[in-house]
């Protein structure tokens, strides 16, 4: 009769404490629940990198990227926001720019109103439709 008391304790510690051992490990990340996910690496922005851009006397103002991982890179996600936010109210301007290691898209200076500020949004998107984190270069266009 003891011996089946002690079994009976046991059960009970193991269903109240295997739940918590699974959601601990689940929310520090160490349990994929299948398969793990891969992300595409994030670009990094060459240009614009200040506070503002100079565009006095020029046609055009060049973006410039690199893309980490070029192989399986299909095009950059382009997109420019009127202000910080990046609202669709605010877009505008969408555009599928190649994605070579060294990337680059110039955008007319007529686009830009003097005094404004922009955010140009950039993200990698693979061949299979997988896309990178975002990344984000704000900036007040000087004419």
């Amino acid at each position: 009769m003891l011996k089946m008391r002690n079994w009976a304790k046991a059960l009970k510690c193991l269903f109240i404490l295997a739940p918590l051992f699974w959601l601990t490990l689940a929310s520090a990340g160490g349990l994929s629940m299948g398969r793990a996910v891969w992300t595409p690496p994030e670009p990094e922005f060459l240009y614009p990198m200040g506070d503002s851009v100079d565009l006095t006397g020029k046609d055009a103002l060049e973006f410039k990227w690199i893309v980490r991982d070029p192989v399986t890179a299909s095009y950059t996600d382009f997109r420019i926001y009127k202000t910080y936010q990046d609202y669709a109210a605010n877009l505008i301007m969408k555009v599928e720019a190649p994605a070579g290691p060294r990337s680059s898209y110039s955008v007319k200076a007529d686009t830009f109103q003097n005094g404004e500020v922009y955010t140009c949004v950039i993200r990698v998107v693979t061949n299979g439709g997988k896309k990178s984190n975002p990344v984000y270069a704000s900036f007040k266009v000087k004419k």
